[in-house]
């Protein structure tokens, strides 16, 4: 297994919340200056011939907790080519009512639009919700 790492710089405030000893997962809470900006972010790899169960884990332990104050953040490479980032339930119908129910019904907002690699979409950035990242760089409390 390789690794997955999340850098931050010495000065800020942060703590590991899990990292998943099954699959390339990491998650850490940040805390921004004001303390309502605090972030949780998951980092993520999944190989291309990896079945879907790092999904579901990764659907497990991000699910939306019905608490918009709690700010989220998914960044890394799913590999997978066939998704449909907007949502739409006909292309590759399993693979993609899983992406469906973990970024549209979690509240989550894809922020890479453009092509990764090629013509696919395979890196994903997620935000939860994306009106509070919006707002908070906007004044500069990044």
């Amino acid at each position: 297994m390789g690794g997955v790492f999340i850098c931050v710089k010495n000065y800020i405030d942060c703590r590991e919340l899990w990292a998943d000893e099954d699959f390339e997962m990491i998650a850490i809470e940040m805390k921004g200056r004001d303390p309502k900006f605090t972030w949780k972010i998951v980092g993520i790899y999944r190989a291309p011939n990896d079945d879907m169960r790092v999904m579901e884990r990764l659907a497990a332990r991000t699910g939306y907790t019905g608490n918009s104050t709690k700010l989220s953040i998914i960044r890394g490479d799913l590999n997978l080519i066939y998704v449909d980032r907007n949502g739409n339930a006909g292309c590759n119908s399993g693979t993609q009512a899983f992406i469906n129910s973990l970024v549209w019904e979690n509240g989550f907002t894809q922020v890479v639009r453009r092509p990764t690699r090629g013509g696919a979409l395979l890196d994903i950035y997620l935000l939860r919700p994306a009106s509070s990242f919006i707002a908070s760089s906007n004044t500069g409390d990044q």
